[in-house]
């Protein structure tokens, strides 16, 4: 069975990467439709429409995010493939409503199926269509967020054809068993963090999308202030929509909320799914 590494673009996932080479590395990118959010960088913005192969507008994630996937590739000498799924904007229009803790469907369809749909169009057929072990970057001292995939069997239906009236033809794939080579190998936080340290990368200093749900109001209220653009999308959204990401509060109100100056920046979100955080 060939092996894929999951990445996030964090330092975990890169660490991973670095140390436990995979016949393929893929990374998935979370787009949102918004020009306001555009990175000023073109060189940048013709990098990555050029590895997604469409005109790239703006990233829900850290713009950072692209230049530690860049430079990492150039650092490991081999591909990274990049892929990317719907917009936030079409996934949140097609549902009609936001995604939430109780409707999580944007780390369905922006991370897992985007690497399932390249994984079964392009490395399934060329290895008997036998699934990879596919490695995603959690450590050991956070292995409670493995507890759901252990061992788990990633199977999803995917398009194959068109009928001759034109409707899509689907079928179930058998595509992936999850492995995390970063638990097996009790690797945890401070040895990823001492080894980036001399290593010319610059990570984002919070991890995944700028406005994730499932992060604190006090990492939102932080990132009100690092990355406003972003922030103002995911308000945007709930304006657009009338319903809040998160549960007695809008983004909005998080903007005017105190910062807390004691509190634990940069450690992402509480996501279980294991394609987001690290």
């Amino acid at each position: 069975m060939k092996t894929v590494n999951s990445l996030s673009g964090g330092k975990t996932s890169s660490y991973m990467a670095v140390h436990y080479p995979a016949d393929y590395e893929i990374f998935s990118l979370v787009r949102i439709d918004a020009d306001y959010c555009k990175p000023k960088d073109e060189s940048i913005v013709k990098y990555v429409s050029d590895k997604l192969g469409i005109d790239f507008i703006a990233t829900a994630e850290s713009d950072k995010t692209l230049y530690v996937m860049r430079d990492l590739e150039q650092m490991i000498g081999r591909e990274i493939i990049w892929v990317t799924g719907k917009s936030f904007d079409e996934q949140i229009d097609k549902k009609g409503m936001l995604f939430n803790m109780t409707m999580r469907y944007c780390t369905t369809d922006s991370k897992i199926l985007p690497i399932g749909n390249y994984v079964v169009n392009n490395i399934l057929p060329k290895h008997d269509n036998q699934p990879v072990f596919m490695n995603q970057g959690i450590r050991y001292d956070e292995h409670e967020r493995a507890k759901k995939g252990v061992n788990r069997e990633y199977r999803h239906k995917f398009v194959v054809a068109k009928s001759e009236n034109g409707r899509n033809k689907w079928k179930e794939f058998f595509w992936a068993v999850a492995t995390y080579p970063l638990i097996y190998n009790k690797v945890t936080h401070p040895k990823i963090q001492k080894y980036w340290l001399d290593k010319n990368i610059d990570f984002p200093s919070d991890s995944n999308c700028v406005g994730c749900f499932w992060k604190d109001v006090q990492q939102l209220r932080k990132n009100w202030d690092e990355d406003p653009n972003k922030m103002r999308w995911f308000s945007d959204q709930e304006k657009r929509k009338n319903h809040f990401f998160k549960p007695n509060i809008n983004y909005e109100q998080i903007k005017s909320i105190g910062l807390q100056q004691d509190f634990f920046f940069g450690t992402g979100s509480g996501c279980q799914a294991g394609f987001c955080t690290d």
